[in-house]
């Protein structure tokens, strides 16, 4: 009842604006705890193959789904920008589908939008590990600013996009509650997911010209094991602080290993050739 003594009588309007790509599982409960209190849900779908299209076309008034692929040359943030273009709120809040908002991070939201003291926000997140969550371990670092007037802001960065805001950071605020990101389900999805991110480090350490040594292969995923555990006191998190570090320790190996495979790598048909004329040798020589 606090959100909505806060929302009565405020002429701005909030919007949410989120990616979604097979989030079958996460868009019920994502959907259902914006309602309440947002005026509009807009969702970019990246082409899903679950149940996400019917559950956003099921879903209430507030809710509009728009269909858009990802552009290779844009990325995430040209599917951002797409969001904010077909919303209509004074004010777009962009979340990913697996994020929720707290009560008071709620509250906090329309008192400050209703302050009108700056054209954008910044928040963190209460990232969840393995439905855990973390204190340290690098998780604490997030603080971007993804609240902000519709029309004060747009998004760049194909990968890692980044919310940029029109006036600069003069004009960004900071709340103090933070997002909560619940992340994945199991440790399996984490993998999956970890094949795009090898994939997107591994493309960032060839694009800093390192020849990759074996000992590239030792050190690499050694300091970033011990950046995560130590430098970032993931060790507060215990257990689950250890196993992420470890996770991103192997998930740089795997990076530096892409490398040295693309720098290194050996064409099947020169093999192939290879083993023709050793037949080839052994045919003449058998004939003798």
């Amino acid at each position: 009842m606090a959100i909505h003594k806060i929302a009565e009588g405020i002429r701005l309007t909030l919007g949410v604006v989120a990616i979604s790509r097979n989030e079958e599982k996460d868009l019920p409960a994502f959907i259902s705890h914006l309602e309440p209190w947002v005026d509009e849900i807009v969702v970019v779908d990246d082409g899903s193959t679950d149940q996400t299209i019917r559950i956003l076309n099921k879903a209430g008034q507030k809710v509009r789904c728009v269909e858009q692929r990802m552009d290779p040359e844009f990325g995430f943030a040209g599917q951002r920008n797409r969001g904010i273009k077909e919303a209509h709120s004074d004010w777009l809040l962009h979340m990913d589908i697996d994020e929720r908002v707290p009560p008071a991070l709620a509250a906090e939201i329309l008192a400050a939008i209703l302050a009108g003291r700056f054209d954008a926000y910044r928040y963190r997140r209460l990232n969840f590990f393995l439905h855990r969550p973390m204190k340290a371990g690098g998780f604490q670092d997030w603080n971007n600013p993804q609240l902000a007037r519709r029309d004060f802001h747009h998004f760049e960065n194909a990968i890692h996009e980044a919310c940029i805001i029109k006036n600069g950071t003069g004009t960004i605020g900071q709340l103090n509650e933070r997002m909560w990101h619940l992340n994945d389900e199991t440790y399996q999805e984490r993998m999956e997911k970890s094949l795009v991110y090898c994939q997107n480090q591994g493309n960032r350490l060839a694009a800093k010209g390192i020849r990759m040594k074996w000992y590239h292969l030792l050190l690499l995923p050694m300091m970033e094991f011990l950046r995560k555990w130590v430098l970032k006191r993931g060790y507060r998190d215990r257990t689950p602080g250890f196993l992420f570090a470890l996770h991103a320790g192997s998930a740089m190996f795997r990076a530096c290993a892409l490398v040295w495979d693309e720098q290194n790598r050996l064409k099947r048909s020169d093999l192939e050739n290879q083993l023709h004329k050793m037949w080839t040798y052994h045919g003449n020589d058998s004939g003798r």
